[in-house]
């Protein structure tokens, strides 16, 4: 059966920080129906994850895209084996998640990767919030501190290292970019922006359908389309019994889908820090490419 075979694959490095570590994929077994959603943090891997587990699924199903059901890999703290001997198991089409560069993940022709980015300085202010959420941030809280200028300064100047994009600085945003880009021809990597989800949530459902060639009927993508807006899937947490639950790393779970907003930056940045922003970007990307890392398809604001 074509959905068990094995897929061949290549990796080219390790990345390990305080929340990845990539040594699971090498035992790893890719199928050719694969889903591998690969984003830098806060940058609507949820989101995604959600839309695409509902789309394999055919209906909505609230909370889709949970870490039971679509787990990161890759997790540095979690069992990464238990999480890999689980989806072994599976029968039905599998969904990974994975924040590290496509250099560190198992890549091969035929497993479906969707990329996912957001304009850096919202993920960078999202991530701020995100572990200000968190009962123990550990080694985060000194890379987000309160300090806003301090942290600011940290993840326009940061350089890259090999925990990927654990240390969420410009540097290790561009670089999963373009390690993405740099397999963009081969024809199975697919570019997906937080603001055209947030602009045309329908059109962005329907063309993830068509990528995982998932046939919709119009009903079935309005119902998705209404499930996946944020407020739909806050409503789903707030509702939820672990919402507060011990067991959960965050103060509230709600509040991880905070408001799904951007420029995050009004009122906190000044003029001259968007300016050093994007004098970063022009050093490490293209001007076209630095637009649609910060806007999307519209490639403005």
């Amino acid at each position: 059966e074509k959905r068990m075979q094995r897929v061949q694959t290549e990796r080219l490095r390790d990345y390990v920080g305080p929340v990845t570590n990539t040594d699971i994929w090498d035992e790893f077994e890719l199928r050719p129906n694969d889903v591998i959603v690969c984003t830098p943090p806060k940058c609507g891997t949820t989101w995604t994850l959600n839309i695409v587990m509902m789309l394999i699924h055919g209906k909505v199903v609230p909370d889709a895209g949970n870490r039971e059901e679509a787990p990161w890999l890759d997790c540095g703290f979690r069992d990464r084996k238990e999480t890999a001997a689980k989806q072994a198991g599976l029968t039905r089409r599998r969904c990974l998640k994975s924040h590290t560069p496509m250099d560190g993940i198992s890549y091969g022709s035929e497993p479906t990767y969707i990329v996912v980015y957001r304009h850096p300085i919202d993920a960078y202010f999202s991530f701020c919030s995100h572990v200000a959420n968190m009962k123990d941030p550990g080694p985060l809280a000194e890379m987000f501190p309160e300090d806003i200028q301090a942290g600011f300064n940290r993840f326009l100047d940061d350089p890259l290292t090999d925990t990927g994009t654990d240390n969420l600085a410009v540097a290790s945003i561009v670089h999963h970019y373009q390690q993405a880009l740099a397999r963009a021809d081969s024809g199975n990597v697919h570019f997906f922006h937080y603001a055209d989800l947030t602009r045309d949530l329908r059109g962005q459902i329907a063309r993830l359908a068509r990528i995982l060639k998932i046939n919709l009927s119009p009903e079935t993508l309005t119902e998705l389309a209404k499930a996946n807006t944020f407020a739909s899937m806050r409503k789903v947490i707030e509702a939820s019994a672990g919402r507060f639950g011990e067991a959960s790393p965050f103060v509230d779970e709600a509040k991880f889908f905070a408001s799904g907003t951007s420029n995050k930056w009004e009122g906190r940045l000044g003029d001259e820090d968007i300016a050093r922003y994007h004098e970063r970007c022009a050093s490490l990307l293209s001007t076209q490419n630095a637009a649609w890392l910060n806007w999307g398809e519209r490639q403005e604001p």
